[in-house]
């Protein structure tokens, strides 16, 4: 193989884990998208909607990185890696109700939003350890330190619900 070969073979390797990373995040918009509008306490509401806006920005930054290969491959011929793909889970959501969903079904919703974001986070370790590109090892872990925010966020809102029947929410992102 030819190291201009090596750079081809690294740079689809980079996409598919990237394009992976893309379809994980486009759940996530959709997730708390669809969850924000379900839940009944304000807080709770606003909380799944700052998550769907961090979700954007990720989507936007995978987006930008994706774009950084096409000088050096067709990335438009690559798939998503399948050794991530299966951290989306087929369904979450039944279809919307006409009212909000019950407290259980809530703690339902967040616990699967919870094990998605757990499995980022090492999905994007993962992946770091994959790909040799400095700047992309660097995003990789951005990515993966955010998914980390965003977990601790569920896990304090689901001991809440669990233990009061209220959303912890999160102060500075209320909406208001």
């Amino acid at each position: 193989m030819q190291k201009g070969d090596a750079k081809v073979q690294g740079s689809e390797k980079a996409i598919s884990i990237l394009k992976a990373a893309l379809e994980i995040e486009k759940f996530g918009i959709e997730f708390y998208d669809n969850f924000s509008t379900c839940v009944k306490e304000e807080r709770g509401a606003a909380l799944l909607r700052s998550l769907m806006e961090d979700e954007i920005k990720h989507k936007a930054i995978l987006e930008k990185e994706i774009a950084h290969f096409q000088s050096t491959c067709d990335v438009s011929c690559v798939q998503p890696s399948p050794d991530y793909l299966d951290i989306v889970p087929s369904r979450v959501f039944i279809p919307k109700p006409d009212s909000c969903i019950l407290l259980q079904d809530e703690i339902n919703a967040l616990e699967k939003g919870l094990e998605v974001e757990k499995r980022s986070i090492a999905m994007y370790v993962e992946a770091e350890g994959k790909v040799d590109d400095p700047r992309l090892k660097a995003t990789l872990r951005s990515l993966a330190d955010w998914e980390v925010t965003h977990r601790d966020l569920l896990e304090k809102n689901l001991r809440l619900l669990k233990l009061e029947g209220a959303w912890y929410g999160y102060g500075p992102i209320l909406d208001g």
